[in-house]
């Protein structure tokens, strides 16, 4: 963990922190979803920032045709590891304390959301298939079921692909109105700027542009975190949030 990329926008019952290579992988593709040294990495993370892995959700990612990726689950204390081993979603909520959500990732982008007004607080994989299916205006909609103001939300994206590095072959979004400005056609590709257009997209639902934190850490050219689209495609960090 490098306490130079933790974020530091919530208030202090609120902890948010970022693993790194360091901490290990807290998934391994080529291993299984819980193999038991993976598991341990986890738990290790967790310890160190005084978080039992028993109080946490564990968010899994699944890639599948028939997936819309903006399936946002509201959990509570008996979704946690100590009950279920993983909630399939692309997006948790929870208002309860000491009720922690646990997010592997690489690239993508974690995205935590938090309303200090009613105290709720929701971690969201900010990937390219859930970019396309909006799930950054979904989720703020979803917050806004809730009883949340879009405007007292705040918002904080973690290490990912930055635009400068995350390159496509082929981008099918070119005629896109929403998607102009937030990519640039150069080199034989197409540059992503997925915090831009994720953030325009929730400032479209009312959230303040000044409440957005954006991690400045780019995944592609920084050793210190796992890159899928560098080559590692089984390693993940982990992101983890909690209220207390």
């Amino acid at each position: 963990m490098i306490l130079n990329d933790q974020p530091n926008c919530f208030p202090d019952h609120v902890l948010v922190r970022v693993s790194s290579k360091q901490d290990g992988t807290v998934l391994d593709r080529s291993a299984g979803l819980h193999n038991t040294d993976i598991v341990n990495n986890r738990i290790q993370f967790c310890k160190r920032v005084d978080v039992s892995y028993n109080d946490v959700v564990f968010q899994r990612i699944i890639y599948d045709t028939r997936r819309s990726y903006c399936l946002i689950a509201e959990t509570d204390q008996g979704s946690t590891t100590n009950f279920t081993s993983e909630v399939v979603a692309d997006g948790l909520i929870t208002d309860q304390l000491g009720v922690g959500l646990f997010l592997p990732v690489a690239d993508c982008i974690a995205t935590v959301i938090y309303d200090p007004a009613i105290k709720r607080i929701g971690l969201f994989h900010l990937g390219r298939h859930s970019t396309y299916a909006n799930l950054a205006e979904k989720a703020v909609k979803h917050f806004a079921c809730l009883g949340s103001k879009p405007e007292d939300l705040i918002v904080w994206m973690g290490p990912h692909a930055q635009k400068q590095s995350y390159r496509l072959e082929w981008f099918d979004r070119v005629d896109d109105e929403s998607w102009q400005g937030f990519y640039e056609n150069r080199d034989g590709g197409y540059y992503l700027d997925m915090a831009g257009y994720n953030t325009a997209k929730m400032q479209s639902q009312g959230v303040k542009k000044s409440n957005i934190h954006v991690s400045n850490v780019d995944t592609m050219n920084d050793e210190n975190y796992f890159s899928h689209l560098q080559g590692n495609t089984t390693s993940r960090i982990g992101i983890l949030v909690i209220m207390r």
